[in-house]
């Protein structure tokens, strides 16, 4: 069977056509990084935390888990920011311990944030 060829239209062609193309519509707002990209976040009490380091290794972030002023998960790529009351922390930490830096669908990493008066606070990132 005879192959289709298609009119030559040069270099031109092509670029007319990627000259031609739209940027895809954004939604609603604008795309704000993650406060574990973005190395900083303001809480909804309205402390500023900036990132110290991470993401952590597993034992530093259980003992961050126990020490920390403040845990926060960030589910959805940190779209969604979840204060975790220190007498919930062990179970939370149950449920995140598996995923840490694991390969599964859902997986977490953890980072350390520190506010300006000296309080540390230990943050998981969930992302796919």
């Amino acid at each position: 069977m005879p192959k289709m060829r298609l009119p030559k239209t040069g270099k031109a062609g092509f670029a007319e056509l990627v000259a031609s193309l739209r940027h895809a519509e954004t939604g609603e707002g604008s795309l704000v990084p993650s406060p574990a990209t973005a190395g900083e976040f303001v809480d909804e009490l309205g402390c500023r935390w900036a990132k110290s380091r991470g993401p952590l290794d597993p034992r530093l972030a259980k003992r961050l888990v126990r020490a920390a002023d403040d845990m926060i998960v960030g589910e959805g790529a940190g779209a969604v920011l979840r204060s975790v009351p220190h007498h919930d922390r062990e179970a939370a930490w149950a449920d995140i311990e598996d995923r840490l830096d694991s390969s599964g669908l859902r997986t977490y990493q953890a980072h350390e944030f520190a506010s300006a008066d000296g309080r540390t606070l230990v943050y998981f990132e969930e992302f796919c």
